[in-house]
């Protein structure tokens, strides 16, 4: 009640002021009751942090939120203090950069709250007219939620693994489920003001005394970020170059499109010569390389069309390719989960810039948040027992089981498996005509890489028989199907490939469910082979609905004539994706029935090949 009645600049002040200095007292008095009120406050900042979060799910008006916000992170601060006898030497770490981010991030909103003056939070779509701000206010929501690179994704990491390490599994699911339902209302919240219409009339009064201390915000978000990735354990430093590289297409966002363009080619191209010697020896993460580097590279040709500035497409875009790399680069688990957020920070940015898609980015991000703790907790099972964060330690796995389980189920989300794919047609439609590609072909092998290394830490061909493995084979084999079945009854093209994807990916899952060395060539070959001619559709077809200005195919006829080089395209497309020689297609299809009979896995093979009768 406090934070919606005052003014927004008291509520600044309690926010990051006052509730600071109570947490400060809290800190001295704790040690003098021993372990019970460590226990305690345990208990009571869980408790809050749970219960604040989910309440704040159900507000609208922009302080109140905020107000329910912060009582949940003085409630997380609060049970980190409790954790300190867990944390051991990482307490001051852990403390600094969950309280700096909420600080600094708290400060800024509701600073900005002020500045805007609008009480419910769909009203701050004004902030549409002000980039800056707009810019600002994602940087504040991304922070408080633990995004990399900020502080808090860094201060999460370790409380989680810290916590895994003394069994605290029951803390460190209520931690999870509390970010969850934080995610929820912060990204709602940042979908209305990027895409809703502001008000008539409405706008923003720039007085520059008053956008300064946000701007100061924002900009000591950035200097504790750099701040904690130094101070933090040398084996949790990131290969910064690719996040100043985004940072410098920030920086030049005033620029036309087509320089930005050939700066990030550039850039792109640089960075695939600069990484070549490292993985030339290993042909999994090359081809994954190949695919995430050279196609990204592929992909941003076709945004020499768009004229104008095209304002925060470059950065966001790199910023996926960024995080797409790090899977492949990552030499331990923090890395590679560090780049597994960058990535799906980027595509976010990229799927809500569409049109219409202000409901389909959402579901985006709640599964892909979803998807992230899910990997989390897997790291969490699987770390407990070990001091190494290597990708080897997944060999020797504690609760293998559920660790194995839940990574799975966190990089399903991201390949749009039967179940996970209720974000995949809707943002693939209303995305930009560029864009659908980059998601379609090349976003969802993300998820095709974290599969794969999780597949060789089981233990490659001998984990064969392992029952995840059977399932997975299971789950590819409907997805072919009923991606397939949900495609034959779509009129807007863009949909109809965004279903073909769905069934596609399940191809990819259930070769490389095999666990054989055919099936993982036949996985390899549709991977490549699905990024080919899927980025060929996506392309062409975005190309066919910017000439007629529809979706449905059934207002495309006659464009033979008209487009006939587009029409040449699709075709191929037609040709490959059916399987119909001599294209590439014919040679994947001939490998999967090779791979079937090998493995004797004769009916989920047949649904397969009727699946594939179906497309």
């Amino acid at each position: 009640d406090v934070y919606q009645a005052a003014h927004p600049g008291i509520n600044a002040i309690i926010s990051a002021g006052t509730a600071t200095a109570a947490l400060f007292a809290v800190y001295k008095l704790l040690p003098f009751g021993g372990e019970l009120w460590l226990n305690i406050a345990v208990i009571i900042g869980l408790i809050t942090f749970l219960g604040s979060n989910f309440l704040g799910i159900s507000q609208k008006n922009a302080n109140r939120l905020l107000g329910y916000s912060s009582i949940g992170q003085i409630g997380l601060l609060l049970a980190v203090m409790g954790f300190s006898k867990h944390l051991g030497e990482h307490f001051h770490m852990v403390f600094f950069a969950l309280f700096i981010s909420h600080f600094l991030a708290k400060a800024g909103l509701f600073w900005l709250s002020g500045l805007i003056a609008k009480e419910e939070i769909k009203n701050w779509a004004v902030l549409r007219k002000q980039p800056i701000l707009l810019f600002l206010f994602g940087l504040f929501v991304f922070t408080l939620i633990g995004f990399p690179p900020f502080p808090s994704f860094y201060g999460k990491w370790q409380l989680i693994m810290d916590l895994a390490s003394n069994n605290n599994y029951m803390w460190i699911g209520l931690i999870l489920l509390g970010s969850i339902f934080e995610g929820v209302y912060l990204f709602r919240w940042l979908g209305y003001a990027m895409k809703l219409e502001p008000e008539e009339g409405s706008s923003i009064k720039l007085d520059w005394e008053k956008i300064i201390p946000i701007a100061v915000f924002g900009l000591f978000i950035f200097l504790a970020s750099y701040f904690t990735n130094q101070i933090f354990p040398s084996n949790f430093n990131i290969n910064l170059i690719p996040v100043y590289f985004i940072l410098f297409l920030f920086i030049i966002d005033f620029l036309p499109a087509y320089i930005k363009n050939t700066i990030a080619i550039a850039g792109m191209g640089y960075y695939a010569y600069y990484i070549y010697p490292a993985i030339e020896q290993d042909t999994l993460r090359l081809v994954f390389a190949g695919i995430f580097l050279l196609g990204g590279i592929l992909t941003m040709f076709a945004g020499y069309s768009v004229k104008g500035r095209r304002p925060g497409f470059f950065p966001f875009a790199i910023m996926m390719y960024a995080g797409l790399i790090g899977l492949v680069e990552a030499e331990n688990l923090f890395q590679f989960f560090f780049a597994w957020e960058l990535m799906t920070l980027g595509s976010y940015i990229l799927i809500i810039r569409g049109k219409k898609s202000i409901l389909h980015a959402y579901n985006y991000m709640l599964f892909s948040l979803g998807g992230a703790y899910m990997i989390f907790l897997g790291i969490a099972l699987a770390y407990n027992g070990h001091t190494s964060i290597s990708l080897e330690m997944l060999q020797t796995a504690s609760f293998p089981g559920w660790a194995y389980t839940l990574l799975a189920l966190g990089f399903l989300t991201k390949t749009a498996a039967l179940g996970f794919h209720i974000w995949l047609p809707g943002a693939h439609a209303e995305a930009e005509s560029d864009v659908s590609p980059m998601v379609s072909g090349i976003l969802l092998k993300g998820g095709v890489f974290g599969l794969l290394v999780l597949f060789m830490a089981m233990g490659g061909e001998q984990a064969g028989q392992h029952p995840l493995l059977y399932a997975l084979g299971w789950l590819g084999a409907i997805t072919a199907l009923g991606g397939n079945l949900m495609a034959v009854f779509q009129e807007d093209a863009k949909r109809l490939l965004a279903y073909s994807s769905v069934g596609n990916l399940g191809y990819i899952l259930f070769a490389f469910a095999f666990m054989t060395n055919i099936g993982w060539l036949t996985g390899l070959t549709y991977s490549i082979n699905h990024f080919l001619f899927k980025t060929l559709l996506f392309l062409a077809i975005g190309g066919v609905v910017w000439r007629v200005k529809t979706h449905n195919m059934y207002e495309m006829g006659g464009l033979i004539k008209r487009m006939p080089w587009s029409f040449i395209a699709v075709l191929i497309g037609i040709i490959t994706l059916a399987g119909i020689p001599p294209l590439s297609g014919y040679a994947g299809k001939w490998l999967f029935y090779n791979a079937v009979i090998t493995k004797g896995w004769y009916f989920q093979g047949a649904i397969v090949f009727f699946a594939g009768t179906i497309a």
